[in-house]
């Protein structure tokens, strides 16, 4: 039992001290990993773990993603990502079915980075191979997704308005085009609106605020979906997705509901409780900071000394 607490004490005292934010870093601000929208900075890191509860009207999906993320150089990086999904239907008659989604495969490249103004942009394109099980859902036919991703914060605001510096937003727009016979296609775009105590803290105005609640940022996602070509051509859903994180140095751990704002995407969701847990591995491993491009490189510097 004794040591087990003194690991536990060790872990502890590891996260108090890793809590200066070193990823997804632009100017003063560290931007995180969105909950559905896609991260704008490219990083090294492995999303371990991001369960999902869907509770709809025709039965519950339960939902594992995972995703590792790897620099190719400081500005390109490459993403393999996929999920385990449990689906239990409603109707009692209807089969349970379980398996794996599409394997997912992102280039993603951020041509724009300023420091000053707090601000990145990023063009992605990412492909979806049909690996997964057809009775969960995954599609049979290969699709691929470009897009346009950004994100800025709200440090030029003037000091009137200045405990809303911490306001930061990411989001990511584009065509998901599936390569079918009827070419369906869909236009997503996502906006999180992020709110730092850490950026409060060490940009606006030091509260004194302890660990952990130093290291939280609020996040509020809408996400949006038009049908654009195929089955839901002319059809709209909106959710929203508020939620809190938890990041430091090492790790980002979060927790969102999942909501939706109308018809369309009522019918296919009632409520939903989505988590992540995202390792920076580059710090947790230093030799995983070797890229093809530019060799080994050095730790990511803290917010305000240089840009990602």
């Amino acid at each position: 039992m004794r040591k087990q607490m003194g690991a536990v004490g060790i872990l502890l005292w590891g996260m108090a001290a890793g809590r200066a934010h070193a990823h997804g870093v632009v100017g003063q601000r560290s931007f995180i990993e969105p909950f559905i929208t896609e991260d704008v900075n490219p990083k090294n890191e492995f999303v371990i773990a991001r369960p999902e509860w869907d509770h709809a009207r025709d039965g519950r999906t339960l939902s594992f993603g995972f995703g590792l993320e790897k620099k190719i150089s400081d500005r390109f990086s490459l993403t393999l990502d996929s999920s385990w999904l449990d689906i239990t239907p409603k109707p009692a008659a209807e089969p349970h079915a379980s398996g794996f989604d599409n394997l997912g495969v992102t280039l993603k490249y951020a041509f724009c980075i300023n420091p000053v103004h707090e601000a990145i942009a990023s063009v992605a394109l990412e492909s979806t191979a049909p690996t997964g099980t057809e009775k969960v859902g995954a599609e049979q036919n290969a699709s691929f997704k470009p897009f346009l991703l950004y994100g800025k914060g709200l440090n030029e605001l003037p000091d009137a308005l200045e405990y809303l510096r911490p306001l930061g937003v990411q989001g990511d727009a584009g065509f998901e085009i599936a390569i079918d016979r009827a070419r369906t296609t869909a236009l997503a775009h996502n906006v999180a609106i992020e709110y730092s105590i850490p950026y409060l803290q060490q940009a606006v105005h030091d509260f004194g605020l302890a660990w952990p609640l130093s290291n939280f940022i609020g996040d509020t996602e809408f996400n949006f979906e038009h049908g654009v070509n195929g089955e839901e051509q002319g059809r709209s859903k909106v959710f929203v997705t508020p939620g809190f994180v938890y990041m430091d140095r090492y790790v980002e751990l979060g927790v969102a509901g999942r909501f939706p704002l109308n018809q369309a995407a009522h019918d296919e969701l009632d409520w939903g409780v989505i988590f992540i847990v995202d390792l920076f591995i580059d710090d947790i491993l230093p030799w995983t900071r070797w890229q093809p491009i530019g060799g080994m490189r050095p730790p990511t510097p803290m917010p305000g000394t240089a840009s990602s």
